[in-house]
């Protein structure tokens, strides 16, 4: 069972943007498979770290992305990055430190809802701009 199915209407138009946002449904739909599974919590933490470590290189890359447009939305784009890094971390951190306190399956849907609702109407907003 895939917890997020990619849809098309989720592309912004850049190809390595794209790229990055299905590569964030990949990484969550894994964690959602290991939890399923009952894979252990060593495993299911290095996952979510994997999923932290690639969040943070996807928002670089985007940001480094809109340098040079004229998004408008720049800055309010950026403070949710920070927003949404600090809380991903917040989750590596928290899980590392004692996995049972820490409901995955609702960390799973924060994930599944941020991502889908980030990428529809923040990062679509910028695609014009990315295309020329």
């Amino acid at each position: 069972m895939t917890f997020i199915e990619w849809k098309k209407s989720y592309a912004v138009g850049n190809p390595l943007v794209d790229y990055d946002h299905m590569t964030l449904v990949s990484i969550t739909n894994e964690l959602f498979y290991r939890v399923e599974q009952g894979y252990s919590a060593e495993e299911i933490a290095k996952t979510i770290s994997q999923l932290t470590d690639y969040v943070e290189r996807h928002f670089a890359r985007e940001e480094d992305l809109f340098k040079g447009t004229e998004y408008p939305d720049i800055d309010k784009h950026v403070a949710m990055h920070a927003d949404i890094t600090k809380t991903v971390r917040d989750i590596a951190t928290a899980y590392t430190a004692n996995p049972s306190a820490i409901n995955v399956f609702e960390v799973l849907d924060f994930l599944k809802t941020w991502l889908t609702h980030h990428i529809m109407k923040a990062d679509r907003g910028y695609g014009p701009y990315l295309k020329g």
